[in-house]
């Protein structure tokens, strides 16, 4: 979480800090092959495929079948970490940095190193882009979405927990269900009405210590805000996630951060 809230064991599996930039349209792969070379030692997997749909509703409209003539769209470029821990995704209106939990990974390096390594690479990208382009990426939205672990603790349970404020009276009401999920959006959050929260539960089958498999369950909890003109991209970083460590203290309860060794 934020460096006011710190865990011995955090919960958290997937990290993703993300950039959502107006459309580079003169931008081409070939522009940024010196990214190649600079992140090769940190980053050598490479993969290249179809970008992702535009992030803007208003850009989809002018979405067109690739003809004979046209400009052959940047596809998403991933660099990826020996590990597969560590992820940079890039295409034409956006940049990301991602972190996930695997083998071999053991601990979480913390959102402020993991922004810092975005800032860092970001700002090598901005560089070619504007050598090619005669222009800076004009960051419009920022997203920040992390997803957390929940082992022993089934969808159902975390969705009555949640919905009863983890009473002591928490159990589901009613049989078992095969599959449960839960999402909350809020369009404004209490703590910032500039950034929206989404906050969804899912069900999983989650390994125990000793190896067996149990039931659980992930809390993911997604930020997302505008960047206004008169607004610093990287303050707005900050802001979705105060936002997220406020929402995660709301979902969680005092037990569960006390087994994660909450350091105070």
């Amino acid at each position: 979480m934020s460096e006011s809230l710190r865990f011995e064991r955090p919960p958290v599996q997937e990290v993703t800090l993300v950039f959502l930039c107006q459309p580079m349209g003169r931008l081409q792969t070939l522009d940024l092959a010196p990214l190649r070379v600079e992140w090769r030692a940190d980053y050598p997997q490479l993969q290249e495929v179809a970008p992702m749909a535009p992030w803007n509703p208003a850009d989809r409209e002018s979405v067109e079948f690739v003809r004979a003539g046209l400009s052959w769209p940047v596809g998403l470029c991933s660099f990826s970490t020996e590990s597969g821990d560590k992820k940079i995704r890039f295409q034409q209106d956006r940049f990301l940095l991602s972190w996930s939990f695997g083998e071999g990974v053991q601990e979480y390096p913390g959102f402020e190193a993991l922004k810092d390594e975005l800032l860092e690479k970001f700002t090598q990208f901005s560089k070619l882009v504007h050598d090619a382009t005669d222009a800076y990426p004009n960051v419009q939205r920022v997203d920040v979405q992390y997803v957390n672990l929940l082992q022993g603790v089934s969808a159902h349970d975390c969705m009555a927990g949640i919905l009863n404020g983890w009473s002591s009276g928490s159990v589901f009401p009613f049989r078992k269900p095969d599959y449960s999920g839960f999402r909350v959006h809020y369009q404004e959050s209490e703590l910032n009405s500039d950034i929206a929260v989404l906050i969804g539960v899912d069900s999983m089958v989650g390994e125990s210590s000793s190896g067996d498999f149990v039931e659980s369950s992930t809390i993911t909890l997604d930020a997302e805000a505008a960047v206004g003109s008169q607004t610093d991209y990287l303050q707005m970083l900050d802001s979705a996630h105060d936002v997220l460590t406020a929402a995660f203290l709301e979902v969680t309860s005092e037990d569960m951060r006390e087994g994660w060794g909450e350091i105070s």
